[in-house]
Order: C-alpha cells, then sequence, then structure tokens
C-alpha cells in the first residue's frame, strides 16, 4: 500500500498532538478524515464544516457579538508528517470512503475570525 491509495479514501489519523492544528478544526489525538491529497510537508485532509464566527465585516468594523453569526466551511487542512504516528485505512469497509453514506460532520469545533 502506497499513500497514493488512500487519496480521497476515509482514514483514521493518529497524530502525536494536536497543538496547533485546533484552528483547523482538530482537536484529538485520534479521527477519521478525507485525504484529498499529499506533499512533501504533509497530508491534506478535507474538514467538511469548518465552523467560523465573524467578528469583522467586510469594511473591518467590529461586530457586536449578539450579532454574530456562525458560518461552515469547506476546508483543506495540512497536517505535518512530523505529527503524524499512523493512517489507518479500511480497505473491506463497504461505504465507509463515500461521503454519501455517512453524515457530514465538522472534525473539531467552531473558529473565529
Amino acid at each position: 500500500m502506497t499513500i497514493e491509495e488512500i487519496i480521497n479514501k476515509t482514514v483514521m489519523l493518529m497524530v502525536f498532538q494536536s497543538d496547533g492544528l485546533d484552528a483547523a478544526g482538530i482537536k484529538e489525538k485520534k479521527f477519521y478524515a478525507k485525504v484529498v491529497g499529499r506533499d512533501s510537508i504533509g497530508l491534506w485532509i478535507e474538514n467538511p464544516k469548518l465552523e467560523t464566527t465573524r467578528v469583522r465585516d467586510d469594511k473591518g468594523t467590529l461586530i457586536p457579538p449578539d450579532k454574530r453569526q456562525h458560518e461552515e466551511h469547506l476546508a483543506y487542512v495540512l497536517v505535518p508528517w512530523g505529527n503524524i504516528r499512523s493512517v489507518v485505512h479500511f480497505p473491506d469497509r463497504e461505504g465507509f470512503d463515500t461521503v454519501e453514506d455517512e453524515e457530514v460532520k465538522s472534525i473539531g469545533g467552531g473558529l473565529y475570525l
């Protein structure tokens, strides 16, 4: 098996630490994610619903806390090779690699922007 074979597949990732990745929605040391690419720095994974909250409007003015709204975005997150402890692929688990067969949910919690 090679890394190229898990592109566009859902895998279990185990990382050494989640510190530094929490802003991208990764708060656990073990989680499931779809791998969307790889490069010399690490694995690119998908966070299908990264939650953010805007604190400034388009003009740069602060939005009052009671008027701020949560937003969800599709985001690709780079997990550096040095932080990856293990990647677990489940080749025989039917439906595991297709988003249609599972509820799409955020990897982690919200983020303020």
